[in-house]
C-alpha cells in the first residue's frame, strides 16, 4: 500500500486530540472529503498513530449503521471490556490494538459514517456515550463531504474547530470537537507518491498525466497503476516517462474523455485520424488522408487546441498528453488504424518527398498485420536509404522481423540494412547480416544481389580474397547480374589490386611516357580505385584531383557513394602525407575524424587511427604513432574495418625497427608479408612492402631486401607506388642495392625517381628524392646537399646528411654531417639509426656522451638502462652477441660488457633465464 503523503496538517489535528486523551473529557474529530480523497487511508493512519502512543484503539467499519445503532454500539463499548466487545462485533472491527492501561483512554475510529450530515448530530451521540463512560474517549469519524457546521448557543469559549478555525460553540467545556476536510494532494505529495509506485522519480510527462486525477488519491492510484501496466521507460535524466506505444487501461483513459465532449463532429473526425498517426503528427500526412489542404485544417486544429486536446511539439501539432491521445486513439478500431496508416503511407509514397514518413507509417501498418503495407514497405525504405542509409537501416531491421515479406522485399531490406551498418563502420555486423540471409533458400537472382553486396562489404573491410570469392559467386550464376555496378567494382578492384605481372621489376624506360590518357585503363569507380591506379602510374596531380572532386561533390546520397567518399578521403590523406603536405593532411584527417564521429559508430575510427599513426610517424612522433596504430588495429578487429589494417601494421613495424624492438617489427612484418603473398593488401601495398623491406634488410642484410623487392615488383606491385610512399624510399633502395652490389637495380630505382620528377613538375618532395637517389648512385655530393635542403621531414634529412658524410673525404666535414644526422635521427624518434651514426663518429675518433644519469634500483628489470633493455630483448629472440651488436651499431665487446651487467642486475647466469624474464 502506498504511503500517506500530503496529510501532515491533518495528522497534526489527530495528535492534538490524542494529547487531550491523557486528561479527562472526550475528543471528537470529524474527517470529511470527496469520493476518493483517502479518508479510509487517513483513518487507518490515525488508528496506528494512536496505537503507537500506547492507547487502546478500535477501528470499525460503520457502513450501513444508523445514528441510533452507532449510539448503542458506543454504549456497549463503554459498558464491557473491549476484548469482549471486539469478539462480539468482530464482523465490524477492522483493527484493534490493546492499550497499555485498563483505565486509559479509548480511541474509536469509525469509517464510512454516511448518516452524519452535521457536526451537531455527531456531538449528540458522542456526548451521550461520554456521559456513561468512566474512561477518556476519543472518537474519529470519516464522513461524506457534505457535513455542515451548525451554530449552537453562544458560550464563553470556543470548543469546536473546523480545519483548525473556530466554527462551533457549546457549553460543555469537557468536549473538544475538531473537523478537517481532506483537500486534493499538493504537487510535492503527488511526486512522492508517483516515485513510490513507479520506483523512480516521475518526469514531466508522467506529472502531466497525473494532473488528470485532480490530486484525488484514488484517481491518482488508478493512473499510476495504469502507467505501470502500459510500461514505463527511463528518460536520459533518470526520471520515469510513459512507454510511447503502451496502452493505458480504460479507467485511466476515461479521466481525459471529458475534454472531447466540447469539440465538433468534424474536429473529432480529424482528431481520430490524427491519433492514429501518432501523439505528434505531420500536417502533410494528415491532409493527405483527409483530402484537404493543410490550411483548411486550421479551424479544426484551433478548436482542438482551445479545448485542451492539442498543443504544439516543436514544429508539429501534438496531443496534449498521453491520456488525451490514447483516449482518442482507442476509439478507432484496430483494423481501421492499419488501413489509415497504409493509406497515408501509400499517398506519401506516391507524391514523393516524404520517404521518412511513408516508411514509418507503412511499417506500423505492417506490424498491425496489413499485408498490402508489408508489400509496399521495401520500396519506401529504399527511397529513404537514398538520403539517409543509416536511418533506413534501422527501419529495415525492424521490417525484417515481419512474417509478411516476400523474397524480393526481404532481400532488398537485407541489402539496405547491411548498407547502413557499413556506413556506420560496423562491417563485421554487416557481413553477419548478409551471411545469415544467404542461409535461407533463395532464388539465383536474389542470392546474386546478396553476394554482390557482401563482396562490396568485404572490399570495404580490406579482405580482397573474400570480396573476389563473392564476385565469382555472382558471375557463376546463370543470367545477367542484377547488381552490375557492385559487381563491376568488385571485379575491377580485385583484378587490379597488383597490376599486371612483369618479367622485370621496373617498367621499361622507353614505355614510360608513350601511353595517352585515352589508352590508360579506367575502372568502374574513378574516384577511389581509379585514383589509386593513377597514383601507381606516377600521375600525382591527376590522382589528387580525382580525390578532391570526390570530396567536394557534397553529401553522398547512397551507401556506396558514402563509403567511397570515406575511402577517397583516406587515400587523399595518405597521399598528402607521402608528399609531405602535413598541414593539409592534418586538416583533412580532422574532417575524416568528424565524419567518423557523425557516422554513429566507432568502426571508421580504425581507418582514421591508421592515418593518424602514419602522419605521426612521418613527423617523427614515433611513440605516439605506435600507440595510435595499436588502437586502430584493436578497432579494426572489433568492427571489421580492416581496410587500412596493413597500414597500421606497417607503421608499427617501422616504429618498432626505429626503436630497436626487432621482435615486434618481425611480428608485424610476418603479417604484412602474408598479406602481400595472398594479394590482400591492395592500395596499402606500398606501405606494407616498404615495412617488409626494412625489416628484411635489418634481419637478413641488403641483398635479401633487394631480392625481395625484385620479386614483389615482378609479381605486379607498383614501383611508382613504392617510390611515392615517402621521399626516402628511392634513396634507400639505391643505397641498399649498392650495398648488395646490385648496381642495375640501383640505376633503375634512380631512373624511376627521375621519371616521377619529370611527370610531376613542381613537386619539391619528389625532387628531393630524385636528387638524393642520383647523388648516391653517382657519388654526387652537390646533389646530396640539394636533397638535404629540399627534404621536409627529419628522417629524410638525417639520411641525406649521413650519406653526405659517407662521401666526404675531409674528416671535419664528415663529422659535421654526422652530428647533424644524429640530431635529426633523435628528433625523429629513431634511436637505432642514431646509434649507427654514433658508431660512425666513434670510428672517426668522436665520442660524445649521449645518455643521462638516472636514479635506478640496484637489482631487477628496473635497474637496466635503455641500452641494456634493448640488448636483453634482442638476445631473448635468439640473436648472438655479434648479431645484436650489428642491430645496435655497437662492437660485440660492448654487447658482451652490457650482457654481463644484465646478468648481474637480474641475478641470472644464462640466456634461457633471460629469455624467460623478457617474455614474462
Amino acid at each position: 500500500m502506498a504511503g500517506l503523503y500530503g496529510r501532515g496538517r491533518e495528522l497534526g489535528l489527530v495528535r492534538t486530540l490524542l494529547a487531550r486523551a491523557n486528561g479527562p473529557g472526550t475528543g471528537l474529530l470529524i474527517v470529511t472529503g470527496g469520493r476518493g480523497a483517502g479518508k479510509s487511508t487517513f483513518l487507518a493512519s490515525a488508528s496506528r498513530l494512536a496505537a503507537g502512543s500506547g492507547l487502546e484503539v478500535v477501528q470499525l467499519n460503520a457502513a450501513g449503521l444508523s445514528g441510533v445503532s452507532l449510539r448503542y454500539l458506543l454504549e456497549e463499548l463503554r459498558e464491557e471490556p473491549l476484548a469482549e466487545f471486539v469478539a462480539r462485533w468482530q464482523g465490524w472491527v477492522d483493527f484493534h490494538a490493546p492499550g497499555g492501561s485498563p483505565r486509559g483512554a479509548v480511541v474509536v475510529a469509525l469509517d464510512d459514517v454516511d448518516w452524519c450530515r452535521s457536526a451537531e448530530s455527531a456531538l449528540r451521540i458522542v456526548r451521550r456515550a461520554d456521559a456513561r463512560s468512566a474512561r477518556p474517549l476519543v472518537v474519529v469519524l470519516a464522513c461524506p463531504d457534505d457535513v455542515t457546521e451548525q451554530a449552537a448557543a453562544p458560550a464563553a469559549e470556543p470548543a469546536t474547530a473546523w480545519d483548525g478555525e473556530p466554527v462551533h460553540r457549546h457549553d460543555d467545556q469537557s468536549l473538544a470537537v475538531l473537523c478537517c476536510r481532506l483537500l486534493p494532494l499538493p504537487r510535492e505529495a503527488i511526486e512522492r507518491l508517483a516515485a513510490e509506485v513507479l520506483g523512480i522519480p516521475p518526469g514531466p510527462e508522467i506529472m502531466e498525466v497525473c494532473s488528470y486525477a485532480g490530486g484525488v488519491p484514488a484517481r491518482l492510484m488508478r493512473v499510476l497503476t495504469g502507467l505501470l501496466e502500459a510500461g514505463v521507460d527511463t528518460a536520459p535524466d533518470g526520471t520515469a516517462r510513459p512507454h510511447r506505444w503502451g496502452v493505458l487501461p480504460p479507467q485511466a483513459r476515461a479521466l481525459a474523455s471529458g475534454r472531447l465532449t466540447s469539440v465538433s463532429e468534424s474536429t473529432r473526425r480529424m482528431l481520430d485520424i490524427a491519433s492514429v498517426l501518432g501523439q505528434s503528427f505531420d500536417l502533410e500526412a494528415l491532409s493527405a488522408v483527409l483530402g484537404h489542404s493543410p490550411l483548411s485544417l486550421l479551424p479544426a486544429i484551433r478548436e482542438a487546441r482551445d479545448a485542451g486536446v492539442l498543443t504544439e511539439e516543436g514544429s508539429l501539432p501534438a496531443f496534449k498528453d498521453l491520456l488525451v491521445w490514447q483516449a482518442v486513439r482507442e476509439t478507432v478500431p484496430r483494423p481501421v488504424r492499419g488501413a489509415i496508416l497504409r493509406d497515408v503511407g501509400h499517398r506519401l509514397l506516391a507524391c514523393g518527398g516524404a520517404d521518412e514518413l511513408s516508411a514509418g507509417y507503412l511499417l506500423r501498418a505492417a506490424e498491425n498485420g496489413d499485408r498490402r503495407a508489408a508489400l509496399s514497405l521495401p520500396e519506401a525504405v529504399a527511397r529513404r536509404a537514398r538520403d539517409d542509409p543509416v536511418a533506413a537501416s534501422d527501419v529495415a531491421a525492424q521490417a525484417l522481423r515481419l512474417p509478411l515479406l516476400e523474397e524480393d522485399g526481404r532481400v532488398r531490406l537485407v541489402r539496405i540494412k547491411a548498407a547502413g551498418l557499413a556506413v556506420r563502420g560496423l562491417l563485421s555486423e554487416a557481413v553477419h547480416c548478409l551471411d545469415e540471409a544467404l542461409k535461407r533458400p533463395l532464388g539465383p537472382g536474389s542470392a546474386g544481389l546478396l553476394h554482390a553486396r557482401l563482396g562490396a562489404v568485404h572490399l570495404c573491410a580490406g579482405d580482397l580474397a573474400a570480396a573476389a570469392a563473392q564476385a565469382r559467386q555472382v558471375l557463376s550464376r546463370a543470367g545477367r547480374p542484377r547488381a552490375p555496378r557492385e559487381t563491376a567494382l568488385l571485379l575491377d578492384c580485385c583484378s587490379s589490386r597488383w597490376g599486371n605481372a612483369r618479367r622485370e621489376p621496373w617498367p621499361a624506360a622507353d614505355r614510360r611516357d608513350n601511353r595517352k590518357d585515352a589508352d590508360r585503363p579506367r575502372c568502374a569507380d574513378p574516384d577511389v580505385a581509379g585514383s589509386h591506379r593513377t597514383w601507381c602510374e606516377g600521375r600525382v596531380a591527376e590522382s589528387l584531383d580525382m580525390l578532391h572532386e570526390s570530396s567536394a561533390s557534397g553529401p553522398a546520397p547512397s551507401w556506396g557513394d558514402r563509403v567511397a567518399a570515406t575511402f577517397a578521403g583516406a587515400a587523399r590523406v595518405q597521399y598528402l602525407v607521402s608528399l609531405r603536405g602535413f598541414a593539409e593532411a592534418e586538416a583533412e584527417l580532422r574532417e575524416a575524424e568528424a565524419r567518423a564521429d557523425a557516422s554513429g559508430g566507432r568502426g571508421w575510427h580504425a581507418m582514421t587511427g591508421s592515418l593518424r599513426a602514419l602522419l605521426q610517424l612521418e613527423q617523427g612522433k614515433v611513440s605516439a604513432a605506435g600507440t595510435a596504430a595499436e588502437a586502430a588495429l584493436d578497432l579494426s578487429r572489433q568492427y571489421g574495418t580492416g581496410a587500412l589494417a596493413p597500414l597500421a601494421r606497417a607503421v608499427l613495424a617501422v616504429a618498432s625497427l626505429r626503436r630497436v624492438d626487432i621482435p615486434a617489427a618481425v611480428r608485424q612484418a610476418e603479417f604484412l608479408d602474408a598479406a602481400l603473398t595472398g594479394h590482400r593488401s591492395s592500395w596499402t601495398t606500398p606501405s606494407a612492402l616498404w615495412a617488409v623491406l626494412l625489416v628484411t634488410e635489418a634481419r637478413q642484410g641488403p641483398r635479401a631486401a633487394v631480392r625481395m623487392a625484385e620479386r614483389r615488383l615482378s609479381e605486379g606491385a607498383s614501383p611508382y607506388g613504392l617510390l611515392l610512399h615517402a621521399p626516402y624510399t628511392a634513396p634507400w633502395l639505391v643505397r641498399t642495392a649498392l650495398a648488395a652490389k646490385l648496381p642495375e637495380f640501383a640505376a633503375e630505382a634512380s631512373a624511376a625517381a627521375g621519371f616521377l620528377v619529370r611527370n610531376n613538375p613542381g613537386r619539391q618532395v619528389l625532387g628531393a628524392a630524385a636528387e638524393h637517389a642520383r647523388g648516391l648512385l653517382r657519388g654526387d655530393t652537390a646533389a646530396l646537399r640539394r636533397a638535404a635542403d629540399l627534404h621536409q621531414d627529419p628522417w629524410s634529412r638525417a639520411q641525406a646528411q649521413e650519406d653526405l658524410a659517407g662521401l666526404c673525404e675531409d674528416r671535419n666535414t664528415a663529422v659535421h654531417h654526422l652530428e647533424r644526422a644524429v640530431g635529426a635521427y633523435v628528433r625523429s624518434g629513431a634511436p637505432r639509426d642514431a646509434a649507427r651514426v654514433r658508431h660512425s663518429l666513434r670510428e672517426r675518433g668522436v665520442r660524445k656522451r649521449h645518455w643521462k644519469c638516472a636514479d635506478r634500483p640496484v637489482q631487477g628489470w628496473a635497474a637496466l638502462t635503455e641500452t641494456e633493455r634493448t640488448i636483453a630483448r634482442l638476445v631473448a629472440t635468439g640473436m648472438t652477441n655479434r648479431q645484436a651488436a650489428e642491430q645496435m651499431s655497437l662492437s660485440h665487446h660492448t654487447v658482451n660488457y652490457h650482457l654481463r651487467s644484465i646478468y648481474r642486475k637480474l641475478d641470472i647466469t644464462s640466456r634461457v633465464k633471460l629469455a624467460a624474464m623478457v617474455h614474462a
